[in-house]
């Protein structure tokens, strides 16, 4: 008797129910049996926040313990999974290639701060609707291209020249860089690869985006702050390194575009 209750509880210690845990991009380990938005700071449920995936038009709400169940279907392409809630900052992910939806996943949401800035929550597509099949999302683009590049103005306090400033792009899909190649995120053909797209803060460029994924962040040199007044981001998609009679924009999309401060 003694022996069975020693293996029943080795099985109960190391065979649990495994979920995925997203915290600002970074996966961990847990335990769950169902699909669940949190709170970062109470760990508790987060009711009616809303759970989208645009490329493919679904939408739902979490129920009062933050439960909420996703399509039974095998995602082939990088797909971002977005998450909403008023009071939250905004927060996306890129389900990759191969992963079911089947699987539970566990996401933690953050409290957003008066100083945060959401630029857009929307799927933004840049570039010209001209691509090929072997490009990173060209399966999933759905969205019309708004064109090669985005600006956006904005007003920034004279506390966040004494803050430590980041855009934040919550998911990026579809770039076609060298890098991202390397990295197994595009077919592209060897030397066709596209630049990086690269970004903007009132005309001065900051950073690039080299690899599609989570939670980029660029940080805003202090110095290009306009304490109280207008600022601009610019976004600018790469162009197709080989292509020489005309420009070929790279076709990219982005969701969730904040600056937080830190």
């Amino acid at each position: 008797m003694k022996n069975y209750l020693l293996i029943l509880f080795f099985l109960f210690l190391f065979c649990p129910v495994q979920a995925q845990i997203f915290t600002g991009g970074v996966t961990k380990v847990g335990q769950n049996e169902s699909n669940r938005v949190i709170d970062n700071d109470t760990k508790q449920g987060v009711e009616f926040a809303k759970i989208s995936m645009p490329q493919i038009k679904f939408h739902t709400y979490t129920d009062q313990n933050g439960n909420f169940e996703l399509p039974k279907i095998q995602i082939n392409r990088p797909t971002i999974l977005n998450v909403e809630k008023e009071g939250y900052r905004p927060f996306s992910l890129t389900i990759n290639n191969g992963r079911s939806l089947n699987n539970p996943m566990k996401i933690s949401i953050a409290h957003s701060s008066p100083m945060d800035i959401t630029l857009n929550s929307e799927i933004l597509h840049l570039g010209d609707n001209s691509f090929s099949k072997n490009s990173a999302n060209a399966a999933q683009f759905k969205v019309q291209a708004f064109g090669p590049s985005y600006s956006k103005n904005f007003i920034m306090t004279d506390n966040a020249k004494h803050s430590t400033n980041y855009i934040i792009f919550g998911s990026v899909v579809g770039l076609d860089t060298k890098l991202a190649h390397s990295l197994g995120q595009n077919n592209i053909r060897s030397g066709a690869f596209s630049s990086p797209a690269k970004v903007y803060f009132n005309g001065q460029k900051i950073g690039e985006l080299n690899i599609n994924g989570d939670s980029e962040r660029i940080k805003i040199p202090n110095s290009l702050i306009k304490a109280d007044a207008a600022n601009q981001i610019t976004i600018k998609t790469g162009e197709n390194v080989l292509q020489t009679n005309h420009i070929d924009y790279d076709d990219i999309e982005i969701m969730n575009i904040s600056i937080l401060s830190e």
